[in-house]
This record gives C-alpha cells, sequence and structure tokens, in this order.
C-alpha cells in the first residue's frame, strides 16, 4: 500500500510539472519583502531575454536577463552593465514555477559571489486600464476594463495637430537616443523609457507605474537606420489583443522629442496618420536617475 502511495504521489508531481508552460513564467515578478527586485521574462520558443531591475524608475539599476526555458523553468544570465556599455558583473540563476510563485536561486557575479534565493510574486494590483480599449493578463483573469478616451489618434494622443520640435537627427547615433525618456502621463503613472548600452548593441526597458511588474516590458531588436529608430517593446503577461505579443515602435529625434507610433503583431495593420503617434522627452542621462523611486 505504500508503495502505490509513493508511486501516486510521484506521478501526481510529475504531473504537475509536465502542466507548466511558457505562460506560468512569463512576464513580470517582484518581490513582495525586503528589497525590492523585479525580473520581467520575455519568453519565444525556448529562447529567454528580458530585465532586472530594483527601484525601475532609477535606470543605473536596469540589468539585462538572457537564458533558456525547459521543462525544471528558466536558466538565465543577469548581465549589469556600465554606463559605456561594458560589463560590470554577471548574476547565474535558475527560476522554477511553484503554486504561483516563483523561486529565483543562484549566484551573484558581483564581488563575493554570494549564493542567493528568493521568492517572487505576481504583483495583486494587475495591470493599469488602457485608454478605450480592454486589457488581457496572465495568468487569465477578466480582461481589464478600459479607461476613459483620451482623443486624438491613438489611446494617448491629445486631439492636437502634431507639430515637430525641429529637424530630425540624421544619421541617428547611439547617443542620441541612450538615456531615459519620460511621456505619457505624470506622476506615478507616467512612462519611463530607457535604453542602455549593452555591449555593441542597445538594449532597455519601458516601465510606469515603475513600481508594479504588469506595467513594465524589455525593450530589444533596437535599429537606428538615417534618422529613424526603431525597437520591440515586448509585451508577455499583459495589453490589448492576445497574449504574448510584440509592439513594435518606429520614430525619429528631433531636439529633446522622440516621435514614436506602434504596430502590434497581435493587430491589423495601422492606417497611416500624419498625426499618429506619441512624444517622449528627454534623453535624461542614466545617472540622473539615481535615486528615483517609484513607490
Amino acid at each position: 500500500m505504500k508503495s502505490i502511495v509513493v508511486v501516486l504521489a510521484m506521478a501526481a508531481a510529475a504531473g504537475t510539472a509536465a502542466a507548466q508552460t511558457a505562460d506560468d513564467y512569463r512576464g513580470g515578478w517582484r518581490t513582495d519583502e525586503g528589497e525590492p527586485l523585479t525580473y520581467e521574462f520575455s519568453i519565444r520558443g525556448d529562447r529567454v531575454r528580458g530585465i532586472s531591475c530594483t527601484r525601475c524608475s532609477d535606470a543605473t539599476t536596469l540589468a539585462f536577463v538572457d537564458g533558456t526555458f525547459g521543462p525544471d523553468g528558466i536558466t538565465f544570465t543577469v548581465t549589469h552593465v556600465r554606463a559605456d556599455g561594458s560589463v560590470s558583473s554577471q548574476d547565474r540563476a535558475t527560476a522554477r514555477f511553484d503554486h504561483g510563485k516563483l523561486i529565483v536561486a543562484g549566484t551573484s557575479g558581483a564581488r563575493g559571489g554570494r549564493r542567493f534565493e528568493r521568492v517572487l510574486i505576481r504583483d495583486p494590483r494587475g495591470p493599469d486600464p488602457l485608454a478605450a480599449v480592454p486589457v488581457s493578463r496572465l495568468p487569465p483573469g477578466p480582461p481589464v476594463p478600459p479607461g476613459p478616451r483620451i482623443g486624438g489618434d491613438g489611446p494617448f494622443a491629445g486631439g492636437q495637430p502634431y507639430v515637430p520640435p525641429g529637424p530630425w537627427k540624421r544619421p541617428l547615433k547611439e547617443s542620441d537616443v541612450i538615456g531615459a525618456w519620460l511621456g505619457f502621463h505624470v506622476g506615478l503613472n507616467k512612462q519611463f523609457f530607457i535604453i542602455r548600452k549593452v555591449g555593441d548593441r542597445l538594449r532597455g526597458m519601458v516601465c510606469g507605474r515603475c513600481d508594479n511588474p504588469y506595467t513594465m516590458a524589455a525593450l530589444d531588436d533596437f535599429r537606428l537606420e538615417g534618422d529613424t529608430i526603431s525597437f520591440s517593446i515586448l509585451h508577455e503577461d499583459w495589453g490589448p489583443g492576445s497574449l504574448p505579443f510584440v509592439n513594435r515602435a518606429t520614430g525619429h529625434v528631433g531636439l529633446n522629442e522622440m516621435r514614436l507610433t506602434f504596430q502590434q503583431d497581435n493587430m491589423p495593420p495601422r492606417p497611416a496618420s500624419p498625426n499618429a503617434g506619441a512624444s517622449l522627452f528627454g534623453p535624461i542621462p542614466i545617472e540622473a536617475t539615481a535615486g528615483n523611486d517609484s513607490r
């Protein structure tokens, strides 16, 4: 009888492990106590990329996740970089989904190389509403009802004709875009688009509000061509339409403004409009954001 119980328990455990999918892991997780720490995982097939940060509106704390997803969870590194894009240290870790929480264990790459184990949760507040469109979420649940329409072309537009601030910069260089860009809202809900140099490429994150992992995403796949910047916003666990999806941003920079249009790969193409888009303002030097606390 005892052996039967053991076999049944092992089968149940195996069934639980087999039932896990990328949707159990993807998106944002944060610590529930102690020092704040957030991980954001983007998963496509077995490839994992994303970001990690502490007080996430402080761009100096932004680090970058790369790894693989498999039956036992995620195996990944977290790369911490200096202002010039060089690597300062790398953490090596694993993430395991357990009864709605995420157990992250590994070794810090900072001096001393200490082992760590952290328990992270989904933020119980869930995602914020978007104007005029419902928001899907992971784990699955009732859609987040739409907020009020602001007017203009798109959920964040102000309804006034767009006037560029000046000639677009051409050729657009990395130094023109590296830093923190702000836009869309004010107060806690303003959005930070943070772009950093990582080796020979650009990577980043967007958050707003920045203490809720639901309202953030990794930025990747940057391209600078002529006067145009484009990059991917990797939506994993929240956003309009099916999940996950990539929201491709394309824009130009003039003086202190980045003007962007967006196209989700889970939505039909948007019709062209001379007034379409949204503006971000910056770039604020990464070091100038030190000490920001969005709680």
